[in-house]
């Protein structure tokens, strides 16, 4: 795949990489803005989340209304997403209306009115979902988890705010967090679709090129802590949900292709996995336990998850530690570590089965730091994996075993 993907550079000297693709009259972009939550100021948590939710209603000469308007009589999807690290946006739009649906775009990203009624009427939203989400243990359990493997770091803060936050976030702040975090300096692009390079070029300038130049935006590394801790929050529900997780191995570590299998075989797969076998099929203890890798700027984890009846929370955290014992002593057998490389290799191929998909991947792969060359890389990596490769990851990855652990339910 790697040779038919270009980078286009547009004469603003905006860039993107473009997979061109003739076969439907469609384009498809996504495309972020480095930095994101991690932004909010202390107190004013949920700001990026309000920039986000904000910029399709109302920009330029368009109030919120006239603005949607616009995009539907062209059938024009946009939309806009809220990470720890990053703010993401999609655009579908067919080809022949490029031209306009970047023109909205542009109009979106340079001049958002963040009116006031809009801002209040998005605020009221968010504070009634995160007052639903404290009677969820899975919302409720995920914030714990994050907030205390994060201490003292912006990735500990919750990215969709919290009810004591949210009102003290007015429109300055968000206007102050908007013309930060929008910059043709965190700004990167992908696009796939029926476009020709000198095309997409032009209507990139559309889009991007008014932007203001900004400043890199970097957050120190860090590590997720608490590890070895096991925090516990009563929710009234007969079911708990149970997070855990440790530090992992940097994408750009040589090991991390061992590693991929590694969390194949504990808690990737759906259906196959050694956490699965245990905690549903042998015990029926839950419906599904998954386990993968947390990847933001500057930090890896390891984390999973399982929900439980409240019974048996004990006994399926139990599970889980002395699963990942096992692991940790007695590694992967050769038939585990040649199904887990079958199926990453092909499950891989059969994910990116729509161009939302492929720029989801190409931008992904540009705020990761991977060059076009991993597209072609990834499978032979994984299929090279030796069970040398596995012991050595398995100690680089779980170390004395230890996990950070939060439950939230009606166990007390």
């Amino acid at each position: 795949m790697a040779s038919r993907v270009q980078v286009v550079r547009s004469p603003g000297g905006v860039e993107a990489l473009l997979l061109e693709d003739h076969a439907l009259p469609l384009v498809s972009m996504a495309f972020g803005f480095r930095g994101g939550a991690a932004l909010d100021e202390d107190g004013k948590a949920g700001t990026a989340r309000l920039v986000g939710g904000l910029l399709c209603e109302g920009a330029g000469p368009y109030d919120d209304q006239a603005f949607q308007v616009a995009l539907a009589d062209r059938a024009i999807q946009l939309s806009f997403g809220i990470e720890r690290d990053r703010l993401t946006g999609s655009l579908l739009t067919l080809a022949s209306d490029l031209d306009q649906a970047c023109g909205l775009l542009g109009t979106a990203l340079r001049e958002p009115r963040f009116a006031v009624p809009e801002l209040e009427r998005r605020r009221g939203v968010y504070a009634a979902e995160l007052r639903r989400s404290l009677n969820q243990p899975g919302a409720v359990a995920d914030t714990i988890f994050w907030e205390r493997g994060f201490r003292g770091h912006a990735y500990g803060r919750p990215p969709g705010g919290t009810l004591s936050d949210l009102p003290a976030i007015d429109r300055e702040a968000v206007v102050a967090l908007h013309a930060a975090l929008v910059t043709r300096t965190s700004l990167r692009i992908a696009v796939v679709g029926a476009v020709r390079p000198e095309d997409l070029a032009a209507a990139l300038d559309e889009a991007f090129a008014g932007l203001p130049e900004g400043s890199a935006h970097s957050l120190p590394e860090t590590a997720l802590g608490g590890v070895g801790e096991s925090i516990t929050q009563f929710v009234e529900s007969p079911q708990s949900s149970v997070f855990f997780g440790r530090p992992a191995i940097p994408m750009h570590d040589p090991d991390f292709p061992a590693a991929m299998v590694i969390n194949h075989c504990l808690g990737g797969s759906p259906s196959a996995s050694r956490l699965f076998a245990e905690l549903r099929e042998k015990r029926g203890l839950c419906y599904s336990v998954w386990t993968g890798f947390d990847v933001s700027e500057g930090v890896a984890s390891l984390v999973g998850s399982t929900s439980t009846p409240n019974e048996h929370v004990g006994q399926s955290v139990e599970l889980i530690g002395s699963e990942i014992g096992r692991l940790a002593q007695d590694g992967l057998d050769d038939d585990e570590i040649d199904a887990a490389r079958r199926y990453l290799i092909g499950s891989h191929a059969v994910r990116l089965d729509t161009s939302a998909a492929i720029t989801r991947l190409l931008l992904a792969m540009q705020f990761d730091g991977r060059s076009l060359s991993w597209l072609d890389e990834r499978g032979p990596r994984l299929a090279a994996v030796t069970s040398q490769d596995i012991t050595r990851a398995t100690a680089h990855l779980f170390g004395d075993g230890g996990l950070l652990i939060v439950s939230a339910g009606g166990a007390r």
